[in-house]
């Protein structure tokens, strides 16, 4: 009988997802941000992708086949995690280039926030070399840092953002306690809405 040939590329397409990995703030400044997109909306316009995004800060994202890989390293870093408070202290904008520009919300105490993301995106262990370098060698990556914040709108033409006249309402100050992570996903390469996937609680 003839062996099977275990090279032999499947005939069924494998679908492959992007996983968003996030912290979710409460409702009430999620509704809180909402309010504040309805306002810039108001004052400049706002693409749907702007108004029609949830409130959440952005850890990571990776890409699979299947969900149970996901979930199995963000339970394992999020076991080991303790609660924080996150805490929110007014606008920012961050610039991209001359081309647009990003209205958020900063958040005071980013350190926690790092940690995750460098325990969900490592850098890799430097191992020991007994040869002599050179400063043409290339340098170990770093350990991931992110800035996070909470976006209020992203992308915004610097044009139309030169036409904010009054900042003022966007200077929101609050806090919540950050006890999980929240998993997300959509077909790689689309842009349509993410679906959840799992809330992983520390110390679970």
């Amino acid at each position: 009988m003839a062996k099977k040939n275990t090279a032999q590329l499947s005939l069924f397409a494998v679908t492959v997802y992007e996983y968003l990995i996030l912290l979710s703030p409460s409702d009430p400044i999620k509704e809180e941000v909402d309010r504040m997109k309805e306002l810039l909306h108001d004052m400049i316009g706002l693409e749907p992708y702007n108004l029609n995004s949830v409130a959440h800060v952005s850890l990571f994202k990776t890409e699979a086949a299947e969900n149970g890989p996901v979930v199995r390293q963000v339970k394992k870093i999020a076991a080991g995690a303790v609660p924080f408070t996150i805490t929110l202290a007014g606008h920012e904008v961050l610039k991209h280039g001359g081309v647009s520009r990003t209205l958020c919300l900063k958040i005071e105490n980013p350190e926690p926030i790092n940690a995750l993301v460098a325990l969900l995106n490592p850098a890799p262990e430097t191992r020991r070399s007994y040869r002599q370098t050179s400063i043409l060698d290339k340098r170990t990556r770093a350990k991931k840092v992110i800035h996070p914040h909470v976006t209020i709108a992203r992308n915004i033409a610097t044009a139309d953002f030169e036409r904010i006249e009054d900042f003022s309402a966007f200077d929101f100050s609050g806090e919540w306690l950050c006890d999980r992570i929240t998993i997300l996903r959509r077909i790689a390469g689309t842009t349509g809405h993410f679906s959840p996937v799992s809330e992983v609680v520390f110390g679970g």
